[in-house]
């Protein structure tokens, strides 16, 4: 196995400016920018980032203003050249986004909640922040959006009448193709408002899906009968085919990736604990305990840490990532052989502030582009956006 660290420094925080302080390490391959903000009040939390054509990314955070009366924080974009360099941002009143940042066509889109807590899908023209959209879900209280291979936008959201789950499908012009509630069984409104509202627990909700031998379909994170579930459904129909429960909330898996067929790795939590089972046969048909499967304790990471997997791919030759962030201020890459449980690669990038995953994206090049947050002088929660070169994951051949 290959460890590879990687030191960088912050600098203090800019108490006087209108301007966005980016620290910068290196441009080209590999970067590093931390976007201040001069209003001390405000707190990002960043969600998602996609790379746009010609190598520039967008990004959306969710912005709170701590001195402000609204409850749920709004909805904050940014776009950078391909050094990561800011050339524009915009704040919009929509609350609480929860979702992939998808580009669709020539536009980007985000789902979001307005102050009735309904959910909306928001179009924005990459070249200027402009909205050009809004789309009426007809659901409550989204937490997360996803689109799946086929283009079809897939929204988890939570009713609070039914005290359900609610799963939409909708076309590429928002046309609902189906909908599915999963009874909750309990009262977890306020549960669900303080982590939209980032005043409690931040759960792992999360849209993927896998193709195996004998069916197709959709996984998500969701509460369904009392606890926080992996779900499986039905990709036609949406209907629940089985699940990977554990105990209420105390324990969950908080990120999955398909690899093939029934090959599925996972990391989740079990009293704050982490822990990871890189690869494993999952039954989609029935319902079986978290407790079933043979996990790793992976010690250096922090309290039910946020993890986000996925696959990187180079001339035909795929790996399993899984990255996350430790006790030591890093944020950490573990790099998996997709063919095995085989841990090939640990990439560490440390920083001298507290730091949490928020996406990661393979970019045009073959490298990877990692949004995260970082509590500057232990206190300003900012974006950090940093980019690594594809031969940290891909070493060129001797």
């Amino acid at each position: 196995m290959k460890k590879i660290i990687i030191y960088s420094l912050i600098g203090i925080l800019a108490s006087t400016g209108c301007g966005v302080d980016q620290k910068e390490v290196k441009a080209g391959d590999e970067f590093l920018k931390i976007y201040n903000h001069p209003e001390e009040t405000l707190s990002f939390y960043p969600e998602s980032i996609a790379q746009i054509p010609g190598g520039g990314y967008l990004y959306i955070s969710a912005v709170k203003d701590e001195a402000s009366d609204i409850e749920y924080p709004g909805t904050y974009m940014v776009r950078t050249n391909a050094a990561g360099v800011m050339e524009w941002s915009q704040t919009y009143d929509w609350l609480a986004p929860a979702s992939d940042l998808i580009l669709r066509g020539n536009g980007a889109l985000f789902v979001a909640m307005d102050a009735q807590l309904n959910a909306f899908a928001i179009l924005v023209d990459p070249a200027s922040g402009a909205i050009s959209g809004q789309h009426d879900l007809q659901m409550t209280m989204p937490l997360y959006a996803y689109t799946d291979q086929q283009g079809n936008l897939l929204v988890l959201g939570y009713d609070f009448v039914s005290r359900s789950s609610w799963i939409s499908k909708y076309n590429s012009n928002f046309d609902l193709i189906r909908s599915n509630k999963l009874a909750v069984n309990a009262d977890l409104e306020l549960m669900i408002q303080r982590h939209l509202n980032k005043t409690g627990e931040n759960f792992p909700f999360f849209i993927g899906e896998y193709t195996t031998e004998t069916a197709s379909g959709y996984y998500l994170s969701c509460f369904y009968n009392y606890t926080l579930r992996t779900v499986f459904l039905d990709i036609s129909s949406l209907n629940h085919t089985g699940d990977i429960f554990s105990f209420q909330t105390d324990e969950a898996i908080s990120s999955v990736i398909h690899k093939s067929g029934s090959i599925f790795g996972l990391m989740g939590y079990y009293e704050g604990n982490n822990y990871i089972v890189p690869d494993t046969i999952v039954d989609v048909g029935i319902s079986q305990s978290i407790k079933d499967f043979d996990a790793q304790q992976l010690y250096e990471l922090t309290y039910k840490a946020q993890v986000v997997s996925t696959s990187i791919t180079k001339d035909g030759v795929s790996y399993a990532l899984f990255v996350s962030q430790t006790n030591a201020n890093s944020i950490v890459i573990y790099q998996y052989d997709m063919e095995s449980d085989s841990l090939i690669n640990t990439v560490y990038r440390t920083f001298d502030q507290r730091v949490e995953v928020a996406d990661v994206i393979q970019t045009e090049d073959k490298g990877l582009a990692i949004l995260a947050g970082i509590h500057l002088l232990g206190k300003y929660r900012r974006p950090v956006l940093f980019k690594e070169p594809v031969e940290l994951f891909y070493p060129p051949e001797e």
